[in-house]
C-alpha cells in the first residue's frame, strides 16, 4: 500500500523492519535532528529497502541559502557529502547521489528581469537547469 502519513520524523508510526520504501521530498531539513530522522527511517525499513531523500535546501544550491530568512521554523542545510555520511552513520548504504535538473519551469527571456525572486536570468537557469534537487538514495543492509 502507498500512503501519505503526517507524524513526528523522530517517532515514526511503523515497526521495525517492517517497510518497503520511503520517500521524502523537500522535508528533512525541517527535522531538528536529521541524523535522529535517518536513524528512525533505517529502523523501519526491512532488508534491501530504499530511502529516496530529495531536497533543493542544500549547500552547494547557492539560491537556496536565503530560505531559512523566510521560514518561522529552523532548517538544517548540509551539503552532498554532508548526506552521504550522515545516510552511512544512521546505518544505510549510499546506492547514489546526484542532482536532478528542473527542465519544465519557464525561464522568461532575459529583458524580463529582475522580477520579484530573480536579480538575473543566469541565476535562474542555475538554479533550475545547473543545481536542481539533491537526491540521495539508500539501502537498508541484507
Amino acid at each position: 500500500a502507498v500512503g501519505f502519513v503526517r507524524g513526528d520524523f523522530d517517532a515514526l508510526p511503523w515497526s521495525s523492519d517492517s517497510v518497503d520504501h520511503v520517500f521524502s521530498m523537500e522535508a528533512i531539513y525541517y527535522a531538528s535532528n536529521p541524523s535522529n530522522t535517518l536513524e528512525e527511517v533505517r529502523r523501519i525499513l526491512r532488508p534491501g529497502g530504499t530511502f529516496y531523500c530529495a531536497v533543493n535546501y542544500y549547500e552547494e544550491n547557492v539560491h537556496s541559502h536565503g530560505w531559512e530568512e523566510n521560514m518561522s521554523i529552523e532548517m538544517i542545510r548540509w551539503s552532498a557529502p554532508e548526506y552521504r555520511a550522515a545516510f552511512r552513520d544512521a546505518g544505510l548504504v549510499v546506492a547514489e547521489q546526484d542532482t536532478i535538473p528542473d527542465r519544465e519551469t519557464e525561464i522568461p527571456p532575459a529583458d524580463a528581469f529582475p522580477t520579484d525572486d530573480w536579480e538575473s536570468r543566469a541565476d535562474m537557469v542555475e538554479r533550475y537547469r545547473e543545481y536542481g534537487t539533491l537526491l540521495t538514495v539508500g539501502v537498508a543492509p541484507e
